[in-house]
């Protein structure tokens, strides 16, 4: 019975199949006839599975699964396809905009960013988490494609994303990126934004577009940038705190490594070869570094895209943890950069980082009052008192002291006697790393009582707190110290009656102007035997320029006796034994009625 029934069954189904193909006129996909399997049970006919007319065409494709497998190939031929791990400096860049004039800029800021600060001429502006949104307005894949934004950060997150999707050579415009590229002179534009262009030059896969749309737009403010001092804080209070070391083994074994309790070791170009070590939890607290924070940003995009939700890079890499003095395991002890770190003040100076009475009692005055430091004798603050909050460390002891100052970013007026001190002071910290260091003008402290400011007296010294807010370059702070122990009797200071006898008595004596070319010219210079003209801005830069003998005689003079202190005190760090600064610059001299001449 069951076998007659299953024959009827599969009769009126044939029956319908072929009624079906006869009225459809030209259907896309015919149903599949499943073989029955042995044992077959009864069926209703009334759970005859109805049969839907095909449609003339599909309305859409769908849209199929973005594998892992496939993003893993993403990553290893991007990986195995880096050159300069895909990076890109400012002058290399500037280059290639002259001979290869269709490379493609892609400027992945915020929109406020560019019409607050402008952008590169040429620039296709998409910004970071809406990358995925504007494919259509890319190039071809085989396009080369520079990415930039404000420091190098986000266009490095960029490269990781596009090179995954199929584009072959994305680069990363570093060297601070488009920060670099105004402070450097480039042109930029301004005015109205450039408006949106479709190009449809490529087509991604599309799984593979709403994968990364999810990966860019979820990406966390702050981008995922981490600081050396947050990465120290968290790995003493977080225990569960993993760090991934993306450089290469050779690195790793020259220059040391992070001292922390779970520590992993993944080079960048073996990154996807070697999943298996990454950690088994996606939601485990991560920080990724490498050498300077480009190769572990990368790394850091790359977790995201599988998933991790608590990734961050380092900022500045291994390089900047070591310039903050932190614990390290194995390596050579580094070099002190002392040429890096006076450019780096040289740099930033503002107004040469002085500061006037009015300016120092407003922002007292309206509470914003700075850390005050007093690099006196103590007898001085004795005899003559001192201002209210100052933390005291003569001189020669600064660098003894450092746990008595504040972090880097806070500012510091730095005040002595009458200006010259604390100017020595100023060249030392900041090329420490304090960033904000100023020297009280105006004849400093003596100014500061003549102009009837307060001042605090009494028989004991002000005590100062322990802050150990800063930790700087331990090898740094051992020079810093050896130069300041070190001060002549005097501070270095040389007046202009004294200047004048030695050029007529030392016919070896070497005289150095670090006042701009503009000044020079305009009000000419003192005649010596033996001139060098170097603006205290380019000091660094132009070191060739120095005597050659640490021994020879020395003075150094500016327009009023700041800026050849910091010259003087940046020529004693390097190990210079006899330099001067002349007080009263230029001007003392002029006023004095000695000779000057023109500059040729």
């Amino acid at each position: 019975m069951k076998h007659r029934s299953y024959l009827l069954h599969l009769f009126v189904l044939l029956s319908l199949l072929l009624s079906a193909c006869n009225s459809a006129t030209t259907p896309t996909e015919a149903p599949v006839v499943e073989e029955p399997t042995a044992v077959v049970e009864e069926v209703e006919p009334t759970d005859v599975p109805e049969v839907v007319e095909p449609t003339a065409e599909p309305t859409a494709e769908p849209v199929d699964e973005f594998t892992v497998e496939e993003l893993d190939a993403s990553f290893q031929t991007f990986l195995a396809d880096m050159e300069g791990y895909n990076a890109i400096g400012l002058e290399a860049f500037n280059e290639l905009l002259v001979e290869t004039p269709e490379t493609f800029l892609l400027d992945v800021r915020e929109t406020s960013e560019l019409e607050e600060k402008g952008w590169i001429a040429g620039a296709v502006h998409i910004p970071l988490r809406e990358i995925a949104d504007n494919l259509n307005r890319l190039p071809s894949f085989d396009t080369t494609i520079v990415s930039y934004c404000g420091s190098g950060w986000r266009c490095t997150i960029t490269l990781t994303g596009l090179e995954s999707l199929g584009w072959e050579n994305v680069l990363a415009l570093k060297d601070n990126s488009f920060g670099g590229w105004v402070e450097a002179g480039y042109p930029v534009e301004t005015g109205e934004l450039p408006a949106p262009v479709v190009l449809d030059a490529a087509t991604p896969n599309p799984a593979a577009v709403a994968y990364w749309d999810a990966v860019f737009s979820a990406i966390p403010e702050g981008y995922g940038g981490v600081t050396v001092e947050d990465v120290n804080l968290e790995i003493v209070e977080n225990a569960d705190l993993i760090l991934i070391d993306v450089r290469t083994p050779e690195e790793v074994e020259s220059k040391g490594y992070i001292d922390a309790p779970n520590v992993l070791y993944i080079p960048l170009a073996d990154f996807i070869n070697l999943k298996a070590e990454w950690p088994a939890d996606l939601d485990a607290p991560i920080v990724v570094y490498c050498g300077s924070g480009h190769r572990s940003t990368i790394a850091m995009t790359i977790l995201w895209a599988y998933g991790y939700t608590d990734v961050r890079s380092m900022k500045g890499g291994y390089g900047a943890w070591l310039g903050a003095g932190f614990a390290t395991v194995g390596g050579e002890p580094p070099a002190p950069d002392l040429d890096g770190a006076f450019t780096t003040f040289l740099a930033g100076m503002e107004a040469y980082n002085t500061i006037g009475l009015e300016a120092l009692n407003v922002m007292i005055v309206e509470g914003n009052t700075p850390f005050l430091l007093d690099v006196r004798q103590g007898q001085e603050l004795l005899d003559n008192g001192w201002i209210e909050g100052a933390v005291h460390i003569p001189i020669r002891e600064v660098a003894q002291h450092l746990d008595l100052l504040p972090s880097f970013d806070t500012t510091i007026v730095s005040y002595c006697g009458s200006g010259w001190r604390c100017t020595i002071a100023v060249a030392a910290l900041e090329a420490m790393g304090w960033q904000d260091v100023l020297a009280l003008k105006e004849n400093s402290f003596g100014g500061w009582v003549e102009a009837g400011y307060p001042v605090v007296t009494g028989t004991e010294l002000p005590v100062a707190e322990v802050l150990n807010a800063a930790q700087p370059n331990a090898a740094l702070v051992e020079i810093f110290d050896a130069m300041l122990t070190e001060i002549p009797e005097g501070y270095g200071g040389i007046s202009v009656d004294d200047l004048n006898t030695k050029l007529v008595e030392n016919p070896d004596l070497i005289l150095i102007d670090v006042r701009t070319p503009e000044e020079i010219a305009e009000k000419g210079v003192i005649e010596a035997a033996n001139f060098i003209a170097i603006p205290l801005e380019q000091f660094i830069e132009m070191k060739d320029m120095w005597p050659t003998d640490l021994d020879a005689p020395i003075v150094v003079y500016c327009g009023s006796g700041h800026r050849s202190t910091l010259a003087m005190t940046i020529l004693w760090t390097y190990g210079y034994t006899d330099v001067l600064s002349m007080k009263g610059g230029f001007a003392a001299w002029v006023e004095a009625g000695y000779p000057v001449v023109p500059f040729e």
